[in-house]
């Protein structure tokens, strides 16, 4: 809370600073903009071009359904903050209500420009804008682009079902578009890891809409994006959402895909507290006999490459001393 009583603060001054940039996002005429001294709702979020940090100064404005400028602000090392008009101020003047889609642009040298995420549903938490993702405990990121993407990205965002994380996006345009690979993260400074493939739909103005379950989503915070792929390799990646996997009520094992091919790879889950580093799996045979073991594992996902077995049914045992659970692995 004291960063945001920072921003809070050196937001009052820009606005009320001679020295900030005139903004090129105007409110409608007779419309004041927020009073800022009424505790108008809050937004914040790091602002980057073509995958870079953004300039100083750069002009950021959020727009309500009926494309009202409801809020506008400048980029201050690559974060932005601003108030958001939450009472109307002059008759006809546009209002942010919570619930209500808003689009947030940027001004660039080559125009306004849209990121992937701009628009979504605007709610508050304590007087402060959750933004895309639904939440002011991360911060949203918001990428502008200079120039025409091969993909149109009008949506991506992620929830859990089941125990798995759903991803779901949308686009307006494809040119050459080959597929989507899917990649996941627990620490998005670090590494993404390719958790799945979607085919794109080639070249297409209509509306696509597609669907990605990962099922092997550990626990706790997982990062997602999505690596759209043209068909002569060239590439571009989609902003970040976060998803939450809550740590299941009791110990759960299960193992992705089932059946598996002969040579293939598995991926087992483990779920809900497994002792850490201290859980052992052992693969037998219909004879009882072991063909494979992986030790010192803990809570999350394990991908292994299977030894040389003959196609047939399999038990995989999790033990960590406390806890014993099988499951049948069928090898094709």
């Amino acid at each position: 809370m004291k960063k945001l009583e920072l921003f809070l603060f050196l937001a009052l001054i820009l606005f009320c600073g001679d020295a900030v940039q005139a903004q090129t996002f105007e409110y409608p005429r007779g419309c004041s903009g927020p009073n800022i001294f009424s505790n108008p709702p809050v937004f914040f979020a790091e602002i980057n071009v073509d995958g870079a940090v953004a300039p100083d100064g750069l002009e950021v404005g959020l727009f309500d359904d009926t494309d009202g400028l409801v809020g506008r602000g400048t980029v201050n090392s690559g974060e932005v903050l601003f108030f958001v008009q939450g009472e109307q101020t002059g008759n006809g003047c546009p209002v942010f209500a919570p619930g209500e889609t808003v689009t947030l642009k940027a001004v660039l040298p080559v125009g306004i420009r849209l990121a992937a995420n701009s628009t979504f549903t605007g709610t508050l938490t304590n007087g402060v804008f959750d933004g895309p993702d639904g939440t002011t405990s991360q911060t949203d990121l918001f990428d502008f682009r200079t120039v025409t993407l091969p993909v149109t990205l009008l949506d991506f965002r992620a929830v859990t079902i089941d125990r798995k994380v759903e991803l779901n996006w949308a686009t307006s345009e494809e040119i050459n578009n080959s597929h989507f690979e899917i990649e996941r993260s627990a620490n998005p400074t670090e590494s993404f890891v390719n958790v799945g493939k979607v085919l794109g739909n080639g070249t297409s103005e209509a509306l696509n809409t597609y669907r990605f379950v990962d099922p092997t989503a550990e626990e706790g915070i997982n990062y997602y994006r999505l690596k759209q792929i043209d068909f002569d390799g060239t590439f571009e990646y989609s902003p970040i959402v976060v998803v939450e996997l809550e740590e299941a009520p009791q110990r759960l094992l299960s193992v992705f895909p089932n059946p598996v091919e002969v040579n293939g790879r598995l991926t087992v889950r483990l779920q809900g507290g497994w002792a850490k580093g201290a859980t052992t799996l052992t693969l037998f045979d219909a004879g009882g006999r072991r063909v494979g073991k992986w030790t010192e594992l803990s809570n999350g996902s394990f991908n292994t490459e299977l030894p040389a077995l003959p196609a047939g049914l399999y038990q995989l045992v999790a033990t960590d001393g406390t806890e014993r659970l099988t499951t049948g692995v069928v090898v094709r």
